[in-house]
């Protein structure tokens, strides 16, 4: 036997079929699914595209494009135009059906808003409304005071038109200078307050409380100075309505403190305890009706600054972790964040009072001052504003409603439509403000009858000296 030789058989080189143009594009959309989820549109894929290391020139040779000249926006100094972008647009909708496969673009199976029986919303309704009276409820003790003793805290029903203007005239001062400061408190001593910085919230109250009660005093000097100058009032008149001024200015200030910490009752209770201290003044001394309310808006505003102060420093001590190193932004940040609000609250005041200063500088004949009190007018604005109390007191229902839908409405909605998510909160707004216009016009003809109801018992002299004049019922 000879060795020959084996001969080798020749081996085939295996070649793998190149993916087709469907398979690149499922495995790009493979890719972007993994890497983002469902891509919120097509500049998300294209970024992703591109951190892959694609460019214009493969998306052109690899997945067949026609060339697209590439852009940049001057503005933003940003690519906005190439071939990759058209491939983008072009998986987009590919990405965003593979990461909803239960569902097409744009197509969304919200869950349902819970239900509430119509007495469970005629019980949220009636919890809320009779929260929001609590607003009114000081107003509504003065009223009854007034109505009861024919004085309150700060007015007298036997005040002559001269004492009513100067003191009227030193409650209007209170209200315009504290208004823009009232309202920075509530804003930002309540939103630190809910966040759970009561160390802020005490220092900021404090805070704005001094600076608002600087501003009091010096436009009291100012006025006094003024009327040094150009002698409008007398100076027992002038010196009448400082007192008012300062002593209601100061209330104001500091009964901010207990609406932060939503103590309401409290506001109430310590209004009706200076009426008690202005009631035992009058009853059993011969002290004049301004000794008693001065006494009286003292000892109020001793009880609602200490109580408010208690209450901020023990919410204080209560604060832990990092929240105790909280310190409040600098002076300037902190008017800027609450400009807005200040001007509100000054000029929320100023409009509600400029038809007493046009209504009291106005007349046929000379007037003993420059503003003068026109009783008839005032009792009607009185008994009309009694009216106000129950068309505010449904704002307390609103607010709580629409919180109450902000979450569950959000997760009803698809990202996408935007248009009906705000469709729904417009027509909320929309029920809301008709509830409210039939609210206040309800409120507006029961106080109407009750005033043509009390015309009729003339015999009552204490309502026969309110309607005598037919411009109190005309306002």
């Amino acid at each position: 036997m000879t060795n020959a030789p084996v001969e080798k058989m020749p081996v085939e080189k295996a070649t793998a079929t190149p993916p087709t143009r469907e398979e690149k594009i499922e495995e790009l959309v493979d890719f972007i699914v993994e890497t983002c989820g469902s891509p919120v549109d097509f500049w998300a894929v294209a970024a992703t595209l591109e951190s892959r290391g694609l460019r214009d020139v493969d998306a052109e040779r690899d997945f067949g494009l026609e060339k697209v000249v590439q852009r940049v926006d001057p503005a933003s100094g940003y690519v906005v135009q190439g071939t990759i972008f058209e491939l983008a647009k072009e998986i987009y909708p590919l990405c965003r059906e593979r990461a909803n496969p239960s569902s097409k673009e744009q197509s969304f199976t919200p869950p349902a808003l819970p239900q509430l029986t119509w007495w469970s919303r005629l019980s949220r309704f009636i919890k809320f409304y009779l929260r929001g009276m609590l607003f009114a409820l000081p107003m509504i003790g003065q009223i009854i005071s007034a109505l009861a003793l024919r004085y309150s805290l700060w007015a007298s029903m036997d005040f002559s038109e001269e004492l009513a203007t100067v003191v009227a005239i030193g409650t209007i001062m209170s209200f315009v200078v504290t208004g823009g400061f009232v309202q920075a408190i509530g804003r930002k001593g309540m939103s630190y307050s809910e966040a759970g910085s009561h160390i802020l919230a005490k220092e900021i109250c404090y805070y704005l409380i001094r600076l608002g009660t600087g501003l009091v005093v010096a436009i009291g000097l100012l006025f006094y100075l003024l009327n040094l100058i150009i002698p409008f009032f007398s100076q027992r008149m002038i010196l009448i309505s400082l007192m008012y001024y300062l002593l209601l200015s100061e209330l104001w200030l500091t009964i901010s403190i207990l609406y932060v910490l939503t103590r309401r009752a409290a506001v109430l209770l310590s209004t009706l305890a200076g009426t008690g201290v202005v009631y035992l003044v009058m009853t059993y001394t011969s002290w004049s009706i301004f000794v008693a309310h001065g006494l009286g808006l003292l000892s109020t505003n001793v009880i609602v600054a200490g109580y408010g102060y208690y209450l901020l420093a023990r919410r204080a001590k209560t604060v832990t972790g990092d929240l105790k190193l909280a310190r409040l932004p600098p002076r300037p940040i902190i008017a800027y964040s609450l400009a807005l609000y200040f001007i509100y609250g000054v000029f929320y005041f100023g409009y509600l009072y400029l038809d007493r200063i046009i209504g009291w500088s106005t007349a046929e004949q000379p007037l003993p001052y420059i503003l003068w009190f026109r009783t008839p007018y005032e009792l009607g604005m009185d008994w009309a504003l009694i009216s106000l109390i129950f068309s505010i007191a449904l704002l307390e229902y609103t607010i709580n409603e629409f919180a109450s839908l902000i979450i569950p409405v959000q997760k009803v909605y698809s990202a996408f439509d935007v248009q009906g998510h705000n469709l729904y909160f417009r027509r909320f707004y929309l029920r809301q403000a008709v509830l409210l216009i039939l609210i206040a016009i309800a409120s507006v003809i029961a106080v109407y009858l009750v005033v043509g109801s009390l015309r009729q018992y003339q015999y009552i002299k204490l309502v026969r000296d309110f309607f005598k004049n037919p411009i109190t019922i005309f306002v």
